[in-house]
């Protein structure tokens, strides 16, 4: 596929119904082309906004009076660039107006959640058995006096060199030792959980909050000291609604896209 820089080219006229397409026919540059083009000038324009759903294939097919061939093509190069991303069941939502990498960070289940741990890398750089008192319990919401195996380290998106997050993980230590972590994880820890120790995960509280970039996480994800990030707690609950994880996640604004889906039923 042709880098996005190539949709600039003069050669590209404007993709409107059925007179365009054949203007397009009859340049030298490909219809999908064209058509990515035009998608990209009506997202940089508002027409389609960050965190909006394209049409349907057959809408934009009908819209701009291409085949369907021609609009997977033309989706199939965005989503190449992580301008779109494209979810089974949801849509093609718009992730960025330029092809400036940003990771979809979006979970609204447990499958988003899977999915997101296996097109990543979570490289442990810190382990250490602790106790929970005082400030650490409350944030965790659990006893004082409960015992934790605390794992930290970056979060690196495949193909990416540079971490699009920072995560602490306390793994309850009665959980703990029943397992063997590896120093690299492709897949969530629920689940590594799940097969290590026969516990089952029911339940999973997310809370979500707006801070800033603290100067010791910074150092460790080359971040910005004080910038904006999310920080996302997600805690997983046993059956009998016992606490076994708890995970801490801070995401710099500038790595990442959040966005879920909200239908009127």
């Amino acid at each position: 596929m042709p880098p996005l820089a190539s949709l600039d080219a003069p050669a590209a006229p404007a993709v409107a119904g059925t007179a365009a397409d054949g203007a397009a026919a009859r340049s030298a540059t490909p219809r999908y082309l064209t058509l990515a083009k035009t998608l990209m000038d009506a997202i940089q324009s508002g027409t389609y906004p960050i965190g909006s759903l394209l049409p349907t294939e057959i809408e934009l097919s009908r819209l701009y009076g291409v085949s369907r061939q021609t609009v997977r093509q033309a989706t199939g190069l965005l989503r190449q660039n992580n301008v779109l991303f494209a979810r089974k069941g949801v849509g093609t939502r718009v992730e960025a107006s330029s092809g400036a990498r940003r990771l979809s960070y979006s979970a609204a289940s447990v499958a988003d959640l899977l999915e997101i741990a296996q097109e990543s890398e979570l490289l442990i750089e810190h382990a250490q058995a602790l106790v929970a008192r005082g400030t650490l319990a409350t944030a965790l919401g659990c006893r004082a006096g409960h015992r934790w195996l605390h794992l930290a380290g970056p979060r690196t998106a495949d193909g990416e060199a540079r971490p699009f997050s920072w995560v602490d993980i306390y793994v309850s230590g009665r959980i703990a030792q029943q397992m063997k972590i590896p120093p690299a994880l492709r897949s969530a820890l629920f689940q590594v959980i799940e097969k290590q120790t026969g516990n089952t995960i029911t339940d999973i509280q997310q809370d979500i909050r707006a801070i800033v970039v603290g100067a010791d996480i910074a150092a460790r994800i080359e971040a910005k000291a004080g910038a904006p990030a999310l920080e996302i707690t997600r805690r997983y609950f046993s059956t009998g609604r016992r606490l076994v994880l708890v995970s801490v996640s801070v995401l710099p604004a500038d790595r990442f896209f959040y966005s879920v889906a909200i239908r009127q039923t």
